[in-house]
């Protein structure tokens, strides 16, 4: 035991990380930021992933091959992301799924003397007996409907 009672090895330690301008605690020891765990080839853990890089995986491979089921997509998901199956993994996915296949809303047409206004065919619809969606979607149906019927001046 030399000065300070430490050994020589701490010494050198302890030196090497004060000039380093780092104090010789134990968090000068620890990394600064979180890393994200290794990943393998198989069996990653669902927490390995953000929901934004679930959401990403799923566009690209929908537009690789449309026309997937959830559940064949889920299965690709789980395959090109070497992901253990898990209940939360699962979720996860479905959740992915759901956002990556979410519709933009359809932008509001104004209307004109030739074509019908968004608000005009959905009071069309309403009155019609069609069920608008929450967010005020028209249904197909409904669209095709009024253009059937107002064909001078379609949606």
């Amino acid at each position: 035991m030399g000065e300070n009672g430490l050994s020589a090895e701490n010494r050198e330690y302890v030196e090497t990380t004060t000039e380093m301008g780092q104090s010789p605690g134990y968090s000068s020891r620890m990394s600064s930021r979180l890393t994200r765990p290794q990943l393998g080839l198989f069996g990653n853990p669902a927490g390995a992933y953000r929901l934004e890089e679930l959401t990403e995986t799923v566009r690209a491979l929908e537009s690789q091959q449309s026309g997937r089921t959830v559940d064949e997509l889920s299965q690709a998901v789980f395959a090109e992301l070497g992901m253990k199956r898990t209940r939360r993994a699962t979720e996860l996915v479905a959740e992915a799924i759901r956002l990556a296949r979410a519709r933009q809303p359809h932008p509001e047409i104004a209307g004109s003397q030739w074509q019908a206004s968004t608000n005009e065919v959905r009071d069309w619809a309403r009155s019609a007996g069609f069920e608008i969606g929450a967010d005020g979607r028209i249904p197909e149906q409904a669209i095709t409907a009024y253009n059937q019927t107002h064909s001078d001046r379609p949606y």
